[in-house]
């Protein structure tokens, strides 16, 4: 079975199929509807829905190793100057960022997740540390 032909959620953007993306993918973690996620995925969605929704997921995984290559870079010798200064900010800011998401994956009984989570634009449960997060991939 191939993807939808005509989307049934033509307005949505990027964020939402995102969401709706990890939603079913999560269903994957219960043995009695793991088989039936791929062919719900694919009745959910266009092929283009599918990948505009992984790709939105994959912008938000950190690029470690690009990030470990330019701290190797700098213990070489090769530092710009301010190389040193950016790639510390960006090892902060993802810290941060983690830390941001974790409290907001874990704050169910305190608020609304959702509102916090379109302020910034994240989609809970996307993390891919543990069991929080389905990897993106095509099905």
């Amino acid at each position: 079975m191939d993807f939808r032909e005509d989307s049934t959620k033509p307005d949505w953007d990027d964020w939402q199929l995102a969401q709706e993306m990890v939603h079913l993918r999560g269903l994957a973690a219960y043995p009695s509807t793991r088989d039936h996620v791929p062919g719900w995925i694919r009745e959910a969605f266009t092929a283009d829905e599918a990948r505009r929704a992984d790709a939105y997921l994959a912008a938000s995984v950190h690029d470690t190793t690009r990030l470990t290559a330019i701290q190797a870079r700098i213990l070489i010798g090769d530092d710009s100057g301010d190389t040193r200064w950016l790639a510390d900010q960006l090892a902060r800011a993802w810290a941060h960022l983690d830390e941001l998401r974790d409290r907001i994956d874990d704050s169910v009984a305190l608020m609304h997740q959702g509102y916090v989570a379109e302020a910034i634009g994240y989609v809970k449960w996307s993390r891919k540390d543990g069991i929080r997060s389905p990897a993106p991939a095509s099905v």
